[in-house]
């Protein structure tokens, strides 16, 4: 019997310890693609300081992610590809600094009250909002992502979908369909995440179409949240969403210098850094 016993607790630990290291690996590949994406490239003695894990464990990371089409390995490290996250699926965009973007999505939260109506904009930080608000019993959400508008269909929440042309990578409804259903409806607050964030040239993402329909987003709106984590600064997309200065509350988890403080504090943006 005690051998049995031993034998099925050693088993029950060996299990856990597997999906103990899955995670940890997640976290680990969602770090060095935020270092990617910030210097350009990683070296993998560094990574061990920075991630706490070993060469050769840093090393199959790298592979895996090249596997991917996330990276190229060099002797030593890693350099950026091109362009990082094209072909990368939702679930996977948002396990990429998972840990910053669950402090903004719970700072968020506190911001929605039962009998809101609020507008999900597409995104991996939106989606993991629409994931910790499904306890709402008084809500409407209005949305232009497939996933959310699926996530909250279980759930005591009122889901509105904006119609509109497919951008299939994202699962996102965007064109003048959606422009259209968007300037008929008025809601409390939006909840928005963007591919970039300059503060000279204002919001951006990859896609115009996706672009002009987050900017009929802002102005169905009563006030307008940005969610963003620290890999999104100084980086510029295609499409121009809107001034910084047409945001009104940022959440974010990026360390602002005294300037970049002082140029939201002129246009009037309150900032929240998480």
């Amino acid at each position: 019997f005690c051998s049995i016993r031993f034998n099925q607790i050693s088993s029950m630990v060996q299990q856990k310890g597997a999906t103990e290291n899955a995670l940890f690996q997640e976290e680990r590949l969602g770090k060095i693609i935020a270092l990617l994406e910030k210097e350009g490239r990683v070296v993998t003695k560094d990574l061990v300081e920075t991630l706490g894990a070993t060469p050769v464990t840093l090393r199959k990371d790298l592979l895996l992610l090249e596997k991917r089409g996330l990276l190229k390995r060099t002797h030593g490290g890693a350099v950026k590809v091109k362009q990082l996250y094209p072909g990368l699926a939702l679930n996977e965009k948002e396990k990429i600094n998972l840990e910053e973007k669950m402090r903004i999505v719970r700072k968020a939260v506190a911001f929605i009250s039962e009998g809101d109506t609020i507008i999900l904009d597409a995104g991996s930080t939106t989606s993991l909002l629409a994931k910790e608000i499904k306890h709402f019993k008084r809500l409407v959400v209005i949305t232009n992502a497939i996933n959310i508008a699926t996530e909250l269909s279980n759930t005591s929440i009122e889901v509105i979908m904006v119609g509109g042309n497919l951008l299939k990578q994202g699962a996102t409804l965007v064109g003048p369909l959606a422009d259209e259903v968007l300037r008929k409806i008025s809601a409390d607050k939006l909840f928005m995440g963007v591919d970039g964030v300059d503060l000279k040239v204002g919001l951006t993402t990859p896609d115009i179409n996706e672009a002009k329909t987050s900017r009929v987003m802002m102005e169905a709106a009563g006030e307008v949240f940005l969610l963003v984590d620290s890999s999104k600064f100084g980086r510029r997309s295609l499409g121009v969403i809107s001034d910084v200065k047409h945001i009104d509350k940022l959440i974010t988890t990026k360390r602002l210098t005294g300037a970049e403080f002082q140029l939201l504090l002129t246009d009037r943006v309150e900032v929240y850094m998480v």
